[in-house]
């Protein structure tokens, strides 16, 4: 038994236990090695349950007639919208992408993931609608996102959907938005600020590029291609009504344009 270990470890060393799908056996061996302390008196421990994650993680492709249902990620992040049936996820991210899914007053319409790409000044960003009945194969999609919308007002729905998402181990970042009262452009800012990423623009294709806040001309010009690095001469950057050469190290910020120089 582990030393001084919390009392959410043997809250997910019950679920383990209790789990009957490989994803949520997964999801409650990752919390418990996350919280179980790490000293000298716990390293068995730690070796036997991250053996024992191991195994899991390989026997589940292996398993006859196992359908993974998750979503191969594209864009530059992968954001899931949770919330509770009839919460209006179906209808935002009809209105924030191209996605058609099936929008009713019905309770639970939405059966299955529903993808879409949501742009954000030229920036595609993949939405992910996820099922209200909150299936172990949809919540470990949840688990290995970018970044949660939570779509719900203020109060006990919102209190729920926190539950759930606690209850899931889903220790991924999230926003709660409102489509009932918020704007679609304010959701898509909050979504997007969440992210904690910065647009860059090209000056010679005019294309635009998202970069972690704190990106420098190095990680621009790496993305287009590594030999804009090791022939680097010099970068102009173009910042509003500025224009000035700087280096590699440059920190670009939000809407900057940049033109590479090369040897």
């Amino acid at each position: 038994m582990p030393v001084n270990a919390p009392a959410e470890y043997f809250k997910a060393e019950n679920k383990f236990h209790s789990a009957k799908t490989r994803e949520d056996k997964i999801a409650a061996l990752e919390e418990m090695i996350r919280l179980l302390p790490k000293h000298h008196g716990s390293e068995q421990m730690h070796a036997q349950l991250k053996s024992k994650l191991a195994k899991l993680k390989k026997e589940v492709p292996a398993k006859k007639g196992f359908s993974k249902k998750g979503v191969a990620k594209e864009g530059e992040a992968q954001v899931c919208l949770v919330g509770l049936t009839n919460s209006g996820k179906s209808s935002l991210i009809a209105t924030l992408t191209e996605a058609k899914p099936q929008v009713s007053h019905h309770p639970y319409t939405t059966t299955k993931p529903e993808v879409g790409m949501m742009d954000y000044k030229g920036v595609k960003v993949q939405l992910v609608e996820i099922p209200s009945t909150f299936d172990s194969q949809h919540m470990s999609i949840v688990r290995s996102a970018d970044a949660v919308a939570i779509v719900a007002k203020e109060g006990p729905d919102l209190q729920q959907l926190k539950k759930i998402l606690d209850d899931n181990f889903v220790r991924t970042k999230s926003v709660a938005v409102n489509p009932w009262s918020e704007k679609t452009a304010e959701i898509k800012e909050k979504i997007w600020r969440l992210l904690g990423l910065i647009v860059v623009y090209s000056k010679k294709t005019g294309t635009s590029m998202a970069l972690p806040r704190g990106a420098t001309v190095h990680d621009f010009a790496q993305r287009i291609h590594k030999d804009f690095v090791s022939n680097f001469r010099f970068a102009r950057l173009f910042r509003g009504g500025m224009t000035k050469q700087v280096g590699l190290e440059y920190i670009l910020e939000d809407g900057d344009v940049v033109e590479i120089h090369t040897k």
